[in-house]
């Protein structure tokens, strides 16, 4: 017997056409009927976020965009209400002293689904995350640095010891790989008091990393851009954080070194940090302090690696400083900080390959704003992209595709106005908390990788790269240990 279909109702079938209909209109209409109609840019992106979503999984998006500006100009639509801009003007605007623009749904992904507590990262009310950074800012002060000067050496000492063993068999290895391996073990060191044993081991044994990567900045990257559909989920970081914190209060982990949990289960005791506040320090530390120091120092070393006479000239200037009793060994922080070619050569790496490869996305506040000549309504998703500002010749120089570290070797005046346009650790109040930890362990590795080996590509001198919120790159190199 042939079941029958039981027919839809005529009402019902209609009011489903008509909604579908009506559905359709809307999002063909509206950005027809926006007052930011005229602004240019891709087709697609005018009527779907599909364009951009697109873009950032074939992991070129930072190059992208930074194409759409020197096509359409200072703005450049990505998506419906989204918006790139390029005037460097607009980086106080939305980022500066007293701004009122928050940060977007963008940014939901990269935490955990509940949102009844989100970390210095995540929270989009400025009032709320000035208030959960003063909890935790002495944490990342420069002054600091200096108790976290010993993870860091001892870190240190044991990846020179296996890039030693590298060069003596001749192996060649992925640069960004063992830079995140040294990052990782270091933040592990500063955080819980002991390294994850990823340079010994010499891969992701417990795959910490591969979940940072995919749990979050991969995963976090895409669903960023359609944030409705951020499900919930438990990462491997999470239970990491809780093993931990769960070992230092029971005794059974070292507690007599003034480490990241050592100093929040301190604060806790005194009620100046709760629990949830602990664990968002922690797990900001292991998802996301590996990348950005990682990409980094891979930057250096590529573009040290490229150009010979930098290189040169930066080997002079360490090895005048140890002359003359100004460098010791292990090389302190303090040191390396008066070293000036050594902090342009970072500083300009920075600014030739920024980590974060999108804009960094702000909603335009009640009444609105004023943005590269042109009125923006409150609501507006708007952002200025590292890669973009980072190439404006107006601000750089002819030159701007060269690495030149000289360029930051200027009046302290001048050097000011290339700051105010720099954007690899973000701008403002929103700057990276962790933007002192990364420079202490760059500073202070770099000058021994400098003096001990040199780096040589093993095949492709060129890297490749990809991106999804940072932008990574690969590119295999062989080490030649010098005398």
């Amino acid at each position: 017997m042939i079941a029958q279909l039981t027919p839809v109702p005529y009402g019902v079938s209609t009011l489903v056409v008509a909604s579908v209909a009506l559905l359709i209109l809307y999002y063909l209409l509206g950005p027809l009927l926006s007052p930011l109609r005229d602004i240019e840019g891709p087709a697609f992106a005018r009527y779907t976020r599909l364009w951009e979503l697109y873009q950032n999984w074939r992991g070129q998006l930072e190059h992208v965009t930074v194409a759409l500006h020197e096509e359409y100009g200072p703005i450049v639509r990505l998506a419906p209400n989204r918006y790139s801009i390029s005037d460097p003007s607009a980086i106080r605007t939305i980022y500066g002293a007293g701004s009122k623009f928050s940060k977007s749904d963008y940014y939901d992904s990269f935490g955990s689904p509940s949102m009844a507590h989100r970390d210095v990262f995540t929270q989009k009310s400025n009032e709320k995350h000035a208030t959960e950074r003063r909890k935790t800012s002495n944490l990342y002060a420069m002054s600091s640095m200096v108790t976290y000067e010993p993870f860091v050496d001892e870190v240190n000492a044991r990846f020179i010891a296996a890039l030693a063993d590298h060069a003596s068999h001749g192996l060649d290895f992925d640069l960004f790989t063992w830079m995140q391996f040294y990052a990782f073990d270091v933040i592990g060191e500063i955080t819980f008091g002991r390294s994850f044993g990823l340079i010994e081991a010499g891969y992701d044994k417990d795959r910490l990393l591969h979940a940072a990567h995919v749990g979050s900045i991969s995963y976090g990257s895409m669903v960023a851009l359609v944030p409705e559909i951020h499900p919930c989920h438990w990462r491997v970081i999470q239970r990491v954080i809780t093993r931990e914190i769960g070992a230092r209060v029971q005794g059974t982990s070292l507690s007599n070194r003034k480490d990241f949990l050592e100093k929040c289960v301190e604060l806790t005791k005194t009620g100046k940090m709760d629990e949830f506040v602990m664990n968002n320090v922690l797990g900001a530390n292991l998802g996301a302090g590996s990348d950005t120091t990682g990409i980094s120092l891979t930057a250096v070393i590529y573009f040290l690696m490229r150009n010979p006479h930098c290189l040169e000239k930066l080997r002079g200037e360490i090895e005048r400083a140890a002359q003359e009793g100004n460098l010791s060994d292990p090389v302190s922080f303090q040191e390396a900080q008066r070293l000036p070619y050594l902090q342009a050569c970072i500083k300009e790496a920075l600014r030739m390959h920024a980590a974060v490869g999108q804009i960094l996305s702000r909603v335009v506040p009640e009444g609105g704003a004023q943005l590269a000549g042109r009125h923006f309504p409150e609501g507006t998703v708007v952002g200025v992209n590292a890669w973009v500002i980072h190439s404006d010749a107006s601000i750089w120089g002819k030159d701007v595709d060269q690495f030149r570290p000289e360029r930051w070797l200027v009046p302290k005046e001048e050097v000011a106005l290339l700051e105010q346009n720099f954007l690899a650790f973000g701008a403002g109040a929103r700057t990276c908390i962790g933007k002192n930890i990364s420079l202490l362990e760059m500073t202070k590795l770099l000058p021994q990788l400098v003096r001990r080996f040199d780096f040589v590509p093993a095949g492709n001198k060129n890297w490749t790269t990809s991106s999804g919120w940072f932008v990574k790159q690969k590119i295999q190199v062989k080490l030649i240990e010098r005398k």
